[in-house]
């Protein structure tokens, strides 16, 4: 059974019975009546509490029943409260009259589209209708390579981070990819961390790359690029490659206007009802200056159960993206969203609020080397970085990362290691190769580290430059702060 509800700013939700959250959201009472005919639904026009429903035809009921309870939860509490202080006599009144007060803040301030859905994954389980794997790729090198299993189909999106990340991204691949086909894979764009896996270092007159050695039905990616690194011309020769033995070679742009043969949406698992979207990207049909923005962006929907990757994308393509999915239809309103996978590592430049308000994220995946000063020594914009985690926690602490750079062997470690955030239709569940505990928690994230005018030198157990913690002119700063 489902229920079309009115929601406070006037929409319409259509929910299915027992579940915490909507389907679909649509602007009119008809537009969402429409579509559960079109879907061939149960449905009735109401609102599902348990076993029952409740016709929508009081405004005033709708007015008035919250700061009801409101004001019933506050009298509750402070009775409570009055009741503790008059038997201990531990604390005077207008003490409680604080706490009281207090409480009555915070109900007040909350802002239902900010707070954190706290719907905890399954963990330490891994369902085996539908995974998607966050991979290590043997080095400290940050990069991407995301491995999709739905039903019997088996997906890549990217191939970081160095040539010979292959090996070992083939290696992992190997486990369960039997027949030595991979039905789809995606470059999101052009950058040597996210597609050098794809070519891999020359042996002979062969390459050890993923797309030598797979038989691949299609290739999906982003021809606007202007990139002309040696490791994208190497790519463009493996994709002609692919393209003459038999892959279905597509382009973001005609994949999102399904043209010249391509497709915006995929069934990947009809039995299942679990499919692939490419979502709108102002930067398909437009030049940027900016690679990350190239993004190829995909949804994966499995139920009612929905998991977003949009690769590097910046703030400049969020913010496209944003405009463009305003929930002015059904096409044009992102979901709520099971998973997230952190845009550009956990960068300060991606993963922005204008995106993460539409989309309300429970889990965050990040592929990154934690702490590795490959792309800066500014211990602020290190991956990943204080800003974006300052954003996210808004909305989830589930919050995983891949690896981190150990200072004392040097080298890539697991932090959390493969992460498999995984679905049996119903229920959702994070799983990794080393550990599940959420970033927050991690000994990395909680240690204190050394900088010198606010280059990153030292945690204290190692050091990465000349620099030790007794240097007189380091300061000791939280490595990361989770906000309260």
């Amino acid at each position: 059974m489902y229920y079309i509800n009115e929601r406070e700013d006037g929409s319409f939700e259509v929910k299915k019975q027992g579940s915490k959250r909507a389907s679909k959201i649509f602007s009119s009472k008809i537009e969402a009546i429409n579509y559960c005919q079109s879907k061939g639904y149960n449905f009735k026009v109401g609102i599902n509490i348990g076993d029952n429903e409740v016709k929508i035809n009081s405004k005033k009921a709708k007015k008035y029943w919250k700061p009801i309870l409101i004001i019933l939860f506050i009298l509750i509490i402070g009775f409570g409260v009055l009741f503790a202080l008059d038997y201990y006599k531990i604390i005077n009144i207008g003490f409680a009259d604080k706490i009281i007060n207090g409480i009555t803040n915070n109900i007040n301030k909350d802002d239902e589209d900010l707070k954190p859905n706290n719907n905890q994954a399954v963990v330490g389980t891994t369902y085996d209708d539908f995974q998607i794997h966050f991979l290590m790729l043997g080095n400290d090198y940050t990069g991407d390579s995301i491995y999709i299993k739905a039903g019997e189909t088996d997906i890549l999106i990217d191939a970081g981070s160095r040539k010979d990340s292959a090996d070992d991204i083939i290696s992992y691949l190997d486990n369960y990819v039997t027949d030595d086909k991979l039905e789809y894979v995606i470059a999101t764009h052009g950058d040597q961390d996210h597609i050098a896996g794809f070519v891999g270092n020359k042996s002979g007159d062969s390459y050890t790359g993923i797309l030598y050695n797979y038989e691949i039905d299609n290739f999906i990616m982003n021809d606007k690029t202007s990139k002309t690194t040696q490791i994208y011309q190497d790519l463009l020769e493996a994709v002609d490659y692919i393209g003459n033995n038999g892959t279905n070679v597509m382009y973001a742009d005609d994949c999102f206007n399904n043209v010249n043969g391509a497709k915006s949406s995929f069934i990947l698992d009809e039995n299942k009802n679990i499919t692939m979207d490419i979502l709108y990207n102002y930067f398909y049909f437009n030049k940027t200056d900016d690679e990350n923005n190239y993004s190829v962006c995909t949804m994966f929907n499995y139920n009612e159960h929905h998991y977003m990757l949009t690769g590097d994308l910046e703030l400049e393509g969020e913010e496209k993206m944003a405009e463009y999915y305003d929930g002015s239809t059904e096409e044009k309103t992102l979901p709520h969203v099971d998973l997230f996978k952190a845009g550009h590592h956990g960068s300060r430049t991606s993963s922005n609020e204008c995106l993460l308000k539409l989309i309300t994220p429970e889990i965050v995946s990040i592929c990154c080397c934690a702490g590795s000063t490959e792309y800066t020594a500014n211990y602020q914009t290190i991956f990943p970085t204080q800003e974006f985690i300052n954003r996210v926690a808004k909305y989830t602490d589930q919050v995983y990362v891949t690896s981190y750079y150990d200072e004392e062997e040097l080298k890539m470690k697991p932090l959390n290691g493969n992460i498999i955030v995984s679905s049996n239709g119903s229920e959702v569940a994070v799983s990794a190769s080393n550990n599940t505990t959420k970033l927050k928690d991690s000994e990395w994230f909680n240690e204190t580290i050394y900088v010198v005018n606010d280059v990153y030198v030292s945690s204290g157990k190692g050091k990465t430059d000349f620099y030790t913690k007794d240097t007189p002119y380091s300061k000791a700063v939280p490595r990361r702060i989770w906000p309260s």
